[in-house]
C-alpha cells in the first residue's frame, strides 16, 4: 500500500464519491491543486475531508466525486486522504493514473517555503513508490500547458486547458478553474528540482557502519 510513513490516519476518506478503490493503474503524474481556502487557516487539510464528504457541499459545488491523495498545510504537514493504488476526484480529465495533492492557499499566492520543503519530499517519496513518475513539469503556463498526459508534473489548470482545447469539447458545459494559480505555477519547476534532489537521498544506499 503506498501510504507516506508521516500520514496520521486520521482523515480518511472511504465513500465512493471520493475514491476508487485499486483502480488507479500505473501512475505517471503528480496533479497540484490548491484549496482555494486562504493563507492564514491552519487546518485546510479537515476543512476539504468536510467538504468532500458532505453530499450537500458536494451537490452545492456542482460535482459528484471530489477529492485528493494528499494535503500539504501551511506548516508542511502532510495529511494523506487516499491511497495512491486508488483513484481520487480531483479532476475530471485524467483523474486516473495520477496523484492528486492539494496546497493550502489560493492562487495567486506562491507556496510558503515549508511547503516546498515537505511538497517536494512528498513528491519524491510518490515518484519513488511509483518509478513511472517523471520529476519534471510538463507544462511552463497557461498559455503553454504542455501535454499533461505524459509523465511528469502537471496542475490543474494545465488538465483543464488542454481538454478544453480538444474538438470534442469546444462547447461542453464546464467550470473554469484557476487552480493552483499563477503564483504556484511559477513554482513547479523548483518543486520538481527539489523532488529531484530528495528522490536521490531515498535511492542512495546507507552504508554499514
Amino acid at each position: 500500500m503506498p501510504v507516506f510513513p508521516d500520514n496520521d490516519g486520521t482523515k480518511w476518506l472511504t465513500d465512493p464519491a471520493n475514491l476508487r478503490k485499486d483502480a488507479n493503474g500505473k501512475v505517471v503524474r503528480v496533479v497540484v491543486h490548491t484549496t482555494a481556502a486562504g493563507m492564514t487557516l491552519q487546518d485546510q487539510a479537515g476543512s476539504a475531508y468536510n467538504t468532500w464528504t458532505s453530499a450537500s457541499e458536494r451537490e452545492r459545488m456542482g460535482v459528484g466525486m471530489v477529492s485528493a491523495h494528499f494535503c500539504v498545510e501551511l506548516d508542511g504537514r502532510v495529511i494523506q486522504f487516499v491511497d495512491t493504488k486508488d483513484i481520487a476526484f480531483g479532476t475530471g480529465w485524467l483523474t486516473g493514473t495520477s496523484v492528486h495533492i492539494e496546497f493550502a492557499g489560493i492562487g495567486p499566492n506562491q507556496l510558503l517555503e515549508p511547503q516546498l520543503q515537505y511538497g517536494s519530499n512528498l513528491i519524491a517519496w510518490i515518484a519513488k513508490a511509483h518509478p513511472d513518475v517523471a520529476l519534471d513539469p510538463t507544462g511552463v503556463s497557461e498559455a503553454d500547458p504542455g501535454d499533461p498526459t505524459k509523465p511528469g508534473i502537471t496542475c490543474h489548470k494545465f488538465i483543464q486547458v488542454v481538454w478544453r482545447a480538444k474538438p470534442e469539447n469546444k462547447t461542453a458545459k464546464f467550470t473554469p478553474k484557476d487552480c493552483p494559480g499563477t503564483g504556484v505555477i511559477g513554482q513547479l519547476p523548483d518543486l520538481a528540482r527539489r523532488a529531484k534532489l530528495r528522490l536521490a537521498l531515498l535511492n542512495t544506499p546507507i552504508a554499514a557502519p
